[in-house]
C-alpha cells in the first residue's frame, strides 16, 4: 500500500511540472520513467525526435533518431547535426532527466579554431624543422662519408653505420611530430579497450627499461574499460610521455614509472603516469605544453604539445603536478564508452 501511495505521489509531481516550464529550457528535456520510458518531454524534444514520445522506450527513440556511432561520447543524426547528452536523477521518484543540447556550431568553431592555431604555427614549425634537421643531417653526412671511403677497419665502419643510423632515425622522430602536430588532431575513432591499449604500451617499454635502470608497475581497473578514439594516436601519446619520464631518472637511483587505471564518479577514464625522477621546476611546468618549448639538448619541443593535442582532440584534459627532486606526475582524463552507454540506455549507473 505504502509503494502504491509513493508511485501515485511521485506521478503528481511529475505531471505537475508545467509544460511551460519544460518548454521554456533552451533544449529537448526527456523524463524518464525507472523502466527507462519517456514518462514527459517538452516541445523541443518534441521537435527533435517527433511527437507520440511518451511511454515509448529511451533505446527505441535514440535508434530511430539518431546514428549508432558515438562522436565523442555525442550523439549525431543522420543529417549531421551533434548533440551533447547529460542526465541527472529524478530526484523524487525513480528516473531521470534528459537534455540534449545541439553543438553541432559549437563543436564545428572548436575545430576551425584548433586548425586555425596550427596553421599560425606552421611557419615556425618549418622553420624549426630545417633547424633541427640540419644538425643531425649534417652527422649523418659525415659519417657516411668516412664510411664510402672504403678504407676504414670493419670496427669502425660498424660504428660509424650505427652512428647514422641513430642520426637518421632522429631525423624520422622530428618528421614524425612535427606530421603529428600538423595534423591538428583529426583522426580515425574506433571503440577498443584501454587495459589492451596499455599491454601494448608495455610491450613497446620492456626493451627499454633494464637499459634505463628502471622498473615499471601497473594498478589498473580489473573491468574492460572502454573508449572510442585512436588507438595509434593514443599509444604514441602515451609512450612519448613514459620516455620521457625515463629520461628523467636519477643516476643515483632506480626509476619507478607507475601507470594507475580508474573510474570517476561522472565516468570519465582517470589514468595517471607518476614517477621519482628528477622533476621540473615551476618555470619548465609553465611553458611544458607550450610547442617549440624544451629543456633537451636534441629535443624539437613538439613531443608534449603533440600530447596535448592528442588528449584534446579526444574530448580529454592533461593536467602535471612535479617537485623538483622527487618526481612528477600527469593526470589525463578521457571520455569512457561506459558512460555514455549508461545516458543512452536511461539506466543509472550502478553503485
Amino acid at each position: 500500500m505504502t509503494a502504491i501511495l509513493f508511485q501515485s505521489k511521485a506521478r503528481s509531481l511529475a505531471n505537475a511540472m508545467p509544460d511551460p516550464l519544460l518548454d521554456a529550457i533552451p533544449g529537448a528535456v526527456i523524463v524518464l520513467d525507472a523502466n527507462g520510458r519517456v514518462a514527459q518531454a517538452n516541445a523541443q524534444a518534441r521537435e527533435l525526435l517527433g511527437p507520440g514520445l511518451e511511454a515509448r522506450p529511451w533505446r527505441e527513440i535514440v535508434a530511430e533518431a539518431f546514428l549508432p556511432e558515438l562522436d565523442q561520447g555525442e550523439l549525431r543524426s543522420p543529417d549531421g547535426r551533434q548533440f551533447n547528452i547529460a542526465t541527472r536523477p529524478l530526484g523524487y521518484a525513480p528516473g531521470q532527466v534528459l537534455l540534449l543540447t545541439e553543438v553541432t556550431q559549437t563543436r564545428q568553431l572548436q575545430r576551425a579554431a584548433q586548425q586555425n592555431l596550427h596553421l599560425m604555427t606552421l611557419g615556425k614549425m618549418m622553420a624549426s624543422l630545417a633547424h633541427q634537421i640540419r644538425t643531425p643531417l649534417t652527422s649523418t653526412l659525415l659519417y657516411l662519408s668516412q664510411v664510402a671511403e672504403g678504407e676504414l677497419p670493419e670496427d669502425k665502419r660498424q660504428r660509424f653505420c650505427g652512428k647514422a643510423l641513430d642520426r637518421v632515425r632522429h631525423i624520422e622522430g622530428t618528421i614524425n611530430d612535427m606530421l603529428s602536430f600538423a595534423h591538428g588532431g583529426q583522426f580515425h575513432m574506433s571503440d577498443f579497450s584501454i587495459q589492451d591499449l596499455i599491454a601494448e604500451l608495455q610491450d613497446q617499454l620492456q626493451p627499454q627499461l633494464p637499459l634505463r635502470k628502471a622498473r615499471l608497475v601497473l594498478d589498473l581497473l580489473p573491468q574492460p574499460v572502454l573508449i572510442n578514439g585512436n588507438r595509434n594516436a593514443l599509444l604514441g601519446a602515451l609512450a612519448n610521455l613514459c620516455m620521457n619520464a625515463l629520461d628523467a631518472r636519477q643516476p643515483d637511483r632506480e626509476l619507478l614509472l607507475k601507470i594507475e587505471l580508474g573510474l570517476t564518479a561522472q565516468g570519465e577514464i582517470a589514468l595517471s603516469l607518476s614517477d621519482n625522477g628528477c622533476g621540473m621546476d615551476e618555470t619548465t611546468l609553465q611553458h611544458l605544453f607550450d610547442p617549440f618549448y624544451t629543456t633537451k639538448m636534441d629535443g624539437t619541443g613538439l613531443g608534449l604539445a603533440v600530447v596535448r593535442s592528442v588528449i584534446e582532440s579526444h574530448q580529454g584534459r592533461i593536467e602535471v603536478r612535479s617537485t623538483p627532486g622527487q618526481g612528477s606526475r600527469f593526470d589525463i582524463h578521457l571520455p569512457s564508452q561506459q558512460a555514455s552507454t549508461t545516458q543512452l540506455s536511461g539506466k543509472e549507473p550502478q553503485s
